[in-house]
């Protein structure tokens, strides 16, 4: 994924997945159950199976089409920055025509919204009762709408209609989507399934110094330590000045850019994680023990100057400044961290980064926390005449983007008057590409690449650009490729390290009542305290006053909403 996908990933998954799913709520729609222009009981006309006479029901097509057509309404998030094909807009677009041309469903808009306002505007009818047909959620919504029973059993149609192609990506995570979005046996939402695999901290490491220092490639996390302090106090750069760093870090702390959480791995800690303990409960990474054996040793790495003395006010891009200025030599990130380089290294030729697996503290293999699989949710309003609809849509998406018909790019992106124009978004019910498939599509990637044959990529989902690239940078060492060719060198170490069970995924995806009041104040508190400690002007110790006053401002509350939750979907 390239780096500004995975940005956007990151920094607004909620409302990438709501902008993209496009469904919102309606104040119109509400008075009646079924949609105007509704079609009629029978099998022909409503595309659904119908119990028969004797009680048989006949066998669901995925893609069977409503004659007369239907029309469904929803509202949606938009963007004011999208453009549209000529002729196009958001009511009139290439999956609004197929919709209708191949399913028999027309989509009607009650209303738009832009993004920032869509979950004011949502929150507004879920109080009010008043909720369209179709619309996009996020967990928290999920929860409360599940709560009130205003929710469609989607259980039998999606059981039904799914198409198999549709199934198999959608339990690409082992079922984890499909679970957050199931309660009291029945599934109440569509997931929009991402791909955690890519969020993996790597050890990023600047092999050209390693080289000019006669030192080996890090294996231990005792090699680690020791490259950082070689990096800090033997002038790597050749200017005669004690001005590098042997690990990099950013004000946030966290993230996928110069993050502490690959070192917190490294002490099997799993910060801003929730975790399940050895008796089945969930509880909060950050504020367990392995997390203060983490800032014991940065704090020990910043006296031992080989942090920035001024880390505490540098975010990322400024980071990334002091990288181009040839400041640091190592630092923790995602495997797209080569775009965040790749200005360092045009400005200082010969300067190279590698990736590796983090090694961990004991020899015991190293996992990586990384995010939920489930980016938001799709729903049907209880009542809804034709829930089937939405699974019909979302089949439509699985075989256009990831399917049979992912060759059709007007469906992807349209380039009109020198411009590209992406139409993927318009898509109603839609989702992305999960563990499983990002997998299957890198293992062809490194196929193609190491035998040179691009055909073996026919059958994959995703990253299929990085073929062309890498193999011009393997033969031809050209520049314009260093940062595609060494993102997939950052796929190849994901693979080989971080898949099964050394990839730890939050338990849990949402926002619960508390977290809404209560988190702003938790994430400042946990971020200003490890600060503290990093930089000296804390001890140690103080990590366990954090973790009293996180538990009584709002974290003991949190954690038993959670667990309640998490019960709720058994």
């Amino acid at each position: 994924m390239k780096k500004n996908q995975r940005i956007a990933l990151v920094c607004g998954i909620l409302a990438c997945a709501l902008a993209a799913t496009g469904c919102s709520d309606s104040g119109k729609n509400a008075a009646s159950n079924e949609p105007s222009g509704k079609a009629s009981g029978s099998s022909a006309a409503s595309g659904t199976a119908p119990a028969s006479a004797s009680g048989e029901t006949e066998k669901a097509d995925p893609f069977g089409k409503y004659d007369p057509p239907i029309e469904l309404h929803i509202a949606r998030a938009v963007d004011q920055t999208w453009t549209y094909p000529k002729g196009d807009s958001i009511d009139n677009n290439v999956w609004y025509r197929e919709y209708e041309n191949l399913l028999g469903i027309k989509v009607v808009h009650d209303w738009t919204a832009l993004a920032s306002e869509y979950n004011r505007k949502l929150n507004v009818s879920i109080a009010s009762g008043s909720l369209p047909e179709l619309f996009a959620v996020s967990a928290s919504q999920l929860k409360q709408l599940a709560d009130a029973g205003q929710l469609e059993d989607l259980t039998d149609v999606y059981e039904k209609y799914a198409s198999d192609h549709t199934k198999k990506l959608q339990h690409g995570d082992g079922g984890a989507a499909l679970a957050s979005a199931t309660f009291n046996g029945k599934l109440l939402a569509i997931p929009v399934v991402n791909a955690p695999i890519y969020e993996p901290n790597l050890l990023w490491v600047r092999t050209d110094w390693l080289k000019k220092l006669n030192l080996s490639e890090p294996k231990t996390l005792d090699d680690v330590f020791k490259i950082a302090e070689a990096f800090t106090k033997q002038d790597p750069d050749g200017n005669g000045k004690p001005d590098t760093y042997g690990l990099a870090v950013n004000n946030y702390l966290y993230g996928p850019i110069t993050s502490i959480t690959g070192l917190s791995n490294a002490f099997h800690a799993y910060p801003q994680t929730w975790v399940k303990d050895a008796s089945g409960k969930v509880v909060y990474g950050s504020t367990q023990p392995e997390m203060k054996k983490t800032l014991a040793k940065l704090q020990e790495m910043y006296k031992a100057g080989e942090l920035d003395r001024e880390f505490g006010v540098k975010d990322g891009n400024k980071v990334a400044e002091d990288i181009a200025a040839n400041k640091f030599g190592m630092a923790f990130g995602a495997n797209w961290n080569p775009y965040v380089f790749l200005d360092a290294v045009k400005k200082n030729p010969g300067m190279d980064w590698m990736p590796f697996p983090v090694p961990s503290v004991d020899g015991t293999p190293t996992k990586a926390n990384v995010g939920f699989s489930a980016s938001g949710y799709v729903v049907v309003r209880k009542g809804a005449k034709h829930p089937e609809a939405a699974i019909k849509m979302l089949n439509l998406h699985e075989e256009v983007v990831h399917g049979s018909r992912r060759n059709e790019g007007q469906f992807i992106t349209v380039e009109e008057n020198g411009e590209r124009i992406n139409t993927s978004r318009l898509s109603v019910v839609q989702s992305g590409v999960s563990d499983q498939g990002v997998l299957e599509s890198l293992t062809l990637l490194r196929k193609a690449i190491e035998t040179e044959d691009e055909s073996l990529l026919k059958d994959a989902l995703t990253e299929t650009d990085k073929y062309g690239p890498t193999v011009d940078y393997l033969k031809t060492g050209n520049m314009e490729n260093w940062a595609v060719a060494h993102q997939y060198f950052g796929f190849v170490t994901t693979m080989d390290n971080y898949t099964g069970d050394r990839l730890l995924m939050t338990t849990f995806g949402g926002q619960t009542p508390t977290m809404t009041d209560k988190w702003a104040t938790l994430d400042k508190l946990e971020k200003e305290t490890f600060t503290k400690i990093i930089m000296g002007a804390a001890p140690v110790d103080e990590f366990d006053t954090f973790v009293a006053d996180w538990n009584k401002l709002g974290g003991e509350a949190i954690l038993k909403e959670i667990n309640d939750w998490l019960s709720a979907q058994k």
